[in-house]
């Protein structure tokens, strides 16, 4: 298959980009595409004297929670008046979640999870992280793993696969469900990318998060983290000598700890305006070099299929352009999971996973509302042709 005629904004063909260098994206004008068995094979100049539209790497989502059963519209102006641990204690949030995850059949879960990452795919979204965390024991643990491991083979796309340790079960304690987690651990092991820990106030302590990721570490597992999203319990000093790959949201870290992170950063804009906190962190995070990702955490907290919708958001309201968006989007997310030499950028070798949008890619957070891609190619294939063509050939 060959795309025609494109200009190309992408980030470097390295592992990742920090610092200043977040700040730029590699453009090509006027380039032709081949993609041969879902890959791109190579990039040249095109003949084509017509007008070219612009092409932008697939997103990589490394943050998501997309599969559950039951919605949680009813919390939005209840959190206005007790805030989102308010709504936790009460039994609600992600409580709520476990309950309505718990009762659905897997046949369910797998079709509302396939309905949210379908519309993921069409926005633009080629890879996933993908956590459990709406289940408590291993029942419902590994129904959700069984969905995960059916959307990936289904739908022929990347899905990182993270055991999360959510929230303390409501008649329990963090001892009793250390030994609960650490058995699932065992029992999913082999099936798992990674493990997860919530760490924060409500959630779990900075001690469980130790005990459980050393436990997954010894067995092979390296851990992404839950931390410093509500408030901050003091875990980057407590976990930082640890197998981490990413630290996630983070946006109650102090300054004297950023030195202390050798890991991405994970930032999740959406969540963080819907808490109405302050992201200035994210510049002296960004300033000091560190390797930043951002994500959508879609959750029933956090219910947005959109990618460019995050990063559009993100654009206006917290202290990022939109080229270190589209950096931190797609290459950095990749870093994240691994997957940065696999994918991440247009360059030849890498997974054809490119969106062409309708106007230049400067567009994306200035017209709001607008939908500004014309088409999405995942691995060869076009998600947004309702014929779903295959390119890979």
């Amino acid at each position: 298959m060959l795309l025609e005629n494109v200009n190309i904004a992408s980030p470097p063909n390295r592992k990742f980009v920090t610092g200043s260098s977040l700040d730029n994206l590699e453009v090509l004008e006027h380039q032709d595409i081949r993609i041969v068995n879902g890959r791109i094979e190579s990039i040249s100049p095109s003949s084509s004297g017509e007008t070219a539209k612009w092409a932008i790497p697939g997103f990589c989502d490394p943050h998501t929670h997309l599969v559950f059963c039951g919605t949680r519209e009813n919390e939005i102006d209840i959190k206005k008046e007790i805030g989102y641990a308010g709504v936790l204690k009460q039994g609600g949030g992600i409580y709520s979640t476990i309950k309505a995850t718990t009762i659905c059949d897997e046949n369910t879960l797998y079709t509302e999870s396939k309905a949210r990452i379908m519309s993921m795919m069409r926005n633009g979204t080629a890879i996933f992280e993908c956590k459990t965390g709406y289940g408590i024991n291993s029942e419902i643990e590994g129904k959700m793993l069984n969905v995960i491991e059916r959307l990936e083979r289904d739908l022929k796309i990347r899905i990182k696969k993270t055991l999360l340790a959510h929230v303390i079960p409501r008649d329990g304690d963090e001892r009793s469900y250390l030994r609960e987690f650490e058995s699932m651990l065992d029992e999913f092991g082999k099936r798992l990318d990674y493990v997860d820990v919530f760490v924060d106030e409500g959630a779990f302590s900075p001690s469980f998060a130790r005990e459980v990721i050393q436990y997954a570490n010894s067995n092979g597992i390296p851990a992404r983290v839950h931390l410093n999203e509500l408030k901050n319990t003091g875990g980057v000093g407590i976990l930082r000598d640890l197998d981490i790959r990413s630290y996630d949201h983070m946006i109650e870290t102090r300054e004297d700890e950023i030195n202390q992170i050798d890991a991405p950063i994970t930032v999740l804009p959406f969540t963080a305006i819907s808490l109405g906190k302050n992201t200035a962190i994210f510049s002296k995070m960004k300033r000091e070099g560190k390797i930043m990702a951002v994500g959508s955490d879609i959750s029933p907290n956090t219910y947005i299929t959109s990618f460019p919708l995050v990063l559009s958001l993100a654009r206006q309201l917290l202290p990022f352009t939109i080229e270190n968006l589209i950096n931190m989007g797609t290459l950095n997310s990749c870093y994240s999971l691994s997957l940065s030499g696999e994918a991440g950028s247009i360059h030849p070798g890498k997974d054809a996973n490119i969106i062409v949008l309708r106007e230049k890619y400067d567009k994306l957070g200035y017209k709001l509302g607008e939908d500004l891609i014309e088409r999405v190619i995942i691995n060869g294939i076009d998600k947004r042709d309702s014929s779903i063509t295959d390119l890979r050939h």
